[in-house]
């Protein structure tokens, strides 16, 4: 049995199976947007994968000092010794962080992880004098255990540890080991008892270098903290609890600046092992995240999300046109139109993983315009008009290429462009009768 499709429709007709194959291509366009984010979690597996090796999200601190106590509860008889570590921050934190982007990104497969390298130098002092003070009034039942504390810095995952040059509290020259545990995890080092009971002031200072990715979070542990940072990433997401007081971006780099004092701060200068609340000293950080601006993958969604819209417009021009100048379009047709519009960005996607994307942009909008004008050339029988539509179409992916590259416009963009492109259709076709047209069409007027 053979099924054929009337030549001579009603235009209600025809634009109801124009709309049901637009909403067909729905289905390749969700394959395409599961596509986008499957290629999104194997590439943040290569960001993980080169965190392991190289050092992921960096985060540093201020020293704080490790104070054991401890106090015997009844009875007499058989006393219990109670232990209890006290964390004292100190009191100035100066932080000077200066980073470089390695010349050579990471690889894992195709996804490219840009790493970077930090020169960090920390200073400061403990107002030893205003510490004992405050623990004898807040903790006079415990005894302290002077010869016994510890000094540690917190730092984020030691594999990324590449130099620790400096490190000296007073007058002493530590000698750091790793696995300090909780809330100011990181390198931890016994110190010398001998003064901390009678020195008024104890400053330190810290040298070290680290890689990481993507992130760099400081600790502001002191009672008054300033923070510096430098570095040649040109696309800096401050983020955190703080935002700097003082920031500088250019395309060479950025510089910022941090002010942070005790009273901005949620958590105080002296806090107990058991009742320190790890979440809300995480809460305080300061971050300053690198930024890329808009990925390949970012893009390709984001052309995916304006596809069904310029599919739709692209038929409802062509349906216009036809009853404007008397041709007519087979519904298979639209629907072979429909599946070359929906390949573009499968094509776009695949292409921009081994090519900048404007080259990969422009070759797979080239080669669909191409496409399409041979294919309408011949659908319409005639060449001036297939090269019309082609050049129609391009001019709409020229259009469609300053929406996904722009980051901060690309809505107000693509609602005038719409807007604008919609208006001009309805302009156009505002005279039409489209109830003569389909009185006035023949048979031999179908393509």
């Amino acid at each position: 049995m053979q099924i054929t499709f009337p030549r001579a429709v009603s235009p209600a007709f025809k634009a109801i199976v124009i709309g049901a194959i637009v909403i067909a291509l729905l289905v390749p366009l969700s394959m395409l947007e599961g596509l986008v984010r499957e290629r999104e979690v194997l590439r943040e597996a290569a960001y993980v994968r080169v965190a392991e090796g190289w050092g992921g999200a960096l985060k540093v601190g201020g020293p704080v000092l490790v104070v054991p106590t401890e106090t015997q509860s009844e009875p007499a008889e058989s006393p219990r010794v109670d232990r209890e570590d006290l964390y004292l921050l100190p009191t100035s934190l100066d932080i000077a962080i200066d980073t470089a982007q390695e010349p050579e990104p990471r690889y894992v497969g195709l996804y490219e992880v840009p790493v970077f390298t930090a020169s960090i130098r920390i200073t400061g002092a403990f107002d030893l004098a205003n510490v004992r003070r405050e623990l004898e009034a807040r903790h006079a039942d415990r005894r302290i255990l002077w010869h016994q504390v510890r000094l540690r810095l917190p730092t984020s995952d030691l594999r990324g540890l590449r130099e620790l040059s400096t490190a000296r509290f007073g007058t002493e020259d530590l000698t750091f080991s790793p696995g300090a545990r909780g809330p100011f995890a990181g390198l931890e080092s016994a110190i010398a008892s001998d003064g901390l009971r009678e020195d008024a002031m104890r400053q330190f200072e810290f040298g070290l270098r680290m890689g990481g990715s993507r992130e760099l979070a400081v600790l502001p542990v002191g009672s008054t903290t300033g923070v510096s940072v430098r570095s040649d990433w040109p696309h800096p997401a401050f983020r955190g609890a703080y935002l700097p007081a003082e920031r500088v971006v250019t395309p060479s780099g950025f510089e910022a600046r941090w002010q942070i004092l005790e009273l901005n701060r949620t958590y105080g200068s002296v806090l107990s092992s058991r009742a320190i609340d790890a979440a809300r000293i995480g809460d305080a950080l300061i971050c300053v995240g690198f930024h890329q601006p808009v990925d390949i993958y970012q893009r390709g969604e984001r052309a995916i999300k304006y596809a069904l819209l310029f599919i739709a417009l692209t038929f409802m021009t062509v349906f216009a046109w036809e009853h404007v100048t008397g041709m007519s379009l087979h519904p298979l047709q639209y629907l072979l139109v429909g599946f070359a519009l929906s390949i573009f960005y499968l094509l776009l996607i695949a292409l921009s993983e081994h090519l900048a994307f404007v080259y990969a942009y422009w070759i797979a909008a080239t080669a669909l315009v191409l496409l399409i004008g041979v294919y309408l050339a011949g659908a319409l029988r005639s060449p001036r008009r297939g090269w019309i539509a082609a050049a129609a179409l391009l001019g709409t992916y020229a259009i469609s290429y300053f929406l996904i590259i722009s980051e901060s416009y690309a809505l107000l963009m693509g609602s005038i462009v719409l807007f604008a492109a919609l208006g001009i259709v309805m302009t156009t076709t505002r005279h039409v009768d489209w109830y003569a047209t389909t009185r006035d069409r023949g048979p031999e007027r179908g393509a």
